[in-house]
This record gives C-alpha cells, structure tokens and sequence, in this order.
C-alpha cells in the first residue's frame, strides 16, 4: 500500500519518517517532492572503466559543488547528483524515487536505474538520495540546486525487516555526497 499524503505527514509529525530540512508544502496526495542540492558526480573520459578496479571506477568521476549555481547538463550526459532533503526511512517502509513530469518534459531523467530506497536507510544519520540525472534534450539544461526534481513514494511491508539497510551495513550507508560505484568491493574472488 502507498502512503497518502495525510499519512506521510502524520509518519514525518510522529518521527517515524524524517526528512530534513523538512517543508510541509512539498507534500502531495500520495508522494513528497524532494529538491536538487548543489553537489554533482560528474563522468570524465578514461580509456576503460573496470568495475572491479577501485582506480579505474574513482578516476572516471569528479565531484563538483555550484554552491548554489546552476548545474547546466549536457546533451547525453550523465551525472549523480543528491537530494538537499536528507531522509531516513523506518525499517517498515520502503520508497521509491520518481521523477517530476516537470523535469521530464524537459528531456531530463531524474532516476534511470535505481529508484528503491531500502528500508532502514538514514536510520543512523538521513542521508540524501542519489539521483541519477540523464539528459536527453538536444539541448543543454540548466538544473539549479533548490528545485523541485523528483518525487519520494512510500510503501507498508507486511512486515518490519530486523535488520535495516545501515543495519546491515550497506556499501552506500551513511553518503552525504553523491558517491560513484562500489561495485569493485563486489569482485568474484
């Protein structure tokens, strides 16, 4: 079941969902609208990316701040990019990222793989989602940190699990920036 609205608020009033810093007007009838924070992931060229090579995967990415300024993305590009709202999910729900029909009307893509937010995250510190921004305009996009982007879903589970997602020590718990891949910790041995 989809939490309402009402329902979420009543979760983010009781501390059962936080979300900071925390606007009641980003609540809708069944989702919370999340804005874009200044920091960004950005690809840079490399002659092979390995997964299993913890170099090869950092050397292919760069972080950058606009501390406030716009971020304009390319055609065709990619970045990672971080919720401003940092958020903790209670061991009973998950959630999912969507993206604004706002956005994508401009060509943008706001989550193009990975939109499950694991029950238990942020439950020791929120933690912002990571977005994987795409565009596909033919035109570059100026996307400024504040704006709305992407919307957060919640679900009941039957049940609670007992061992949350920083429980059980996932490889992205606890990120405050927009982290490239850990796939590396992942090799076959």
């Amino acid at each position: 079941m989809i939490l309402s609205g009402k329902q979420i608020r009543e979760y983010i009033m009781q501390g059962r969902i936080i979300i900071k810093p925390f606007d009641e007007q980003l609540i809708g009838p069944s989702q919370i609208d999340l804005r874009l924070s200044s920091k960004f992931r950005i690809f840079k060229p490399t002659n092979l990316v390995d997964p299993f090579d913890r170099r090869s995967v950092e050397k292919n990415t760069e972080l950058v701040d606009t501390k406030g300024d716009p971020f304009v993305i390319q055609p065709g590009q990619l970045v990672l990019g971080v919720t401003l709202e940092k958020v903790a999910i209670p061991n009973d729900l998950v959630a999912s990222i969507e993206g604004r029909s706002s956005i994508a009307r401009m060509g943008v893509f706001i989550h193009i793989s990975s939109g499950h937010v694991n029950p238990g995250s942020g439950s020791r510190n929120p933690i912002p989602v990571t977005l994987e921004i795409l565009n596909m305009n033919p035109a570059p996009v100026k996307l400024y940190p504040g704006m709305r982007v992407c919307q957060l879903l919640f679900y009941t589970m039957d049940k609670a699990v007992s061992k949350g997602y920083d429980d059980l020590g996932g490889k992205y718990a606890g990120k405050l920036e927009p982290s490239g891949s850990l796939a590396f910790r992942e090799a076959p041995s």
